[in-house]
């Protein structure tokens, strides 16, 4: 009788930790369903078809801008494949063991190079883009990015008054 308990004891117990082990599987989840990061995607791709037809661009200026992109993203991509091997870098001074501060160091700051090159590569095309437009196209520019850039803004001193940012 006792040896009886202990075994369905045992096998209720197997039930329920198998159970929970089902139940701790993730969910299929719908490939058509958006993905994080999408909708904000969504959004910009929505903002410049807006910002494209407000500024009434002519054919010469659209395969100007076209060009420019073309030459930009060539560009980029370049810039942030050097970004990815240095942060690749680093990390093979990280699992070496190691740490030699002066490498570590010189790694980073090539890192910071790369991304700082990124951020001149995009200012550079903005402004690159910008030079295209009419003193009118310019202002709709100005006023949409403002509008944009606005809302960022907003976010920004809603952390500051949190304290989250100085």
């Amino acid at each position: 009788m006792k040896r009886l308990s202990v075994s369905i004891i045992a096998v209720l117990a197997f039930a329920l930790l198998s159970s929970g082990l089902l139940l701790a599987q993730p969910a299929k989840t719908d490939s058509k369903a958006p993905r994080p990061g999408m909708e904000r995607m969504h959004k910009m791709g929505m903002f410049r078809a807006e910002m494209i037809k407000k500024l009434n661009l002519t054919d010469q200026q659209k395969q100007k801008i076209a060009d420019l992109k073309v030459t930009f993203e060539k560009n980029m991509v370049d810039l942030r494949a050097d970004l990815q091997k240095n942060k690749l870098d680093l990390k093979g001074l990280k699992v070496k063991g190691d740490l030699n501060r002066s490498d570590v160091i010189a790694a980073v700051e090539k890192i910071n190079k790369s991304k700082n090159a990124i951020s001149l590569a995009v200012t550079n095309h903005m402004l690159d883009v910008y030079e295209v437009l009419t003193p009118e196209q310019q202002k709709i520019w100005k006023e949409s990015r403002f509008d944009m850039m606005g809302g960022m803004q907003h976010g920004k001193k809603m952390w500051k008054n949190k304290g989250m940012m100085k």
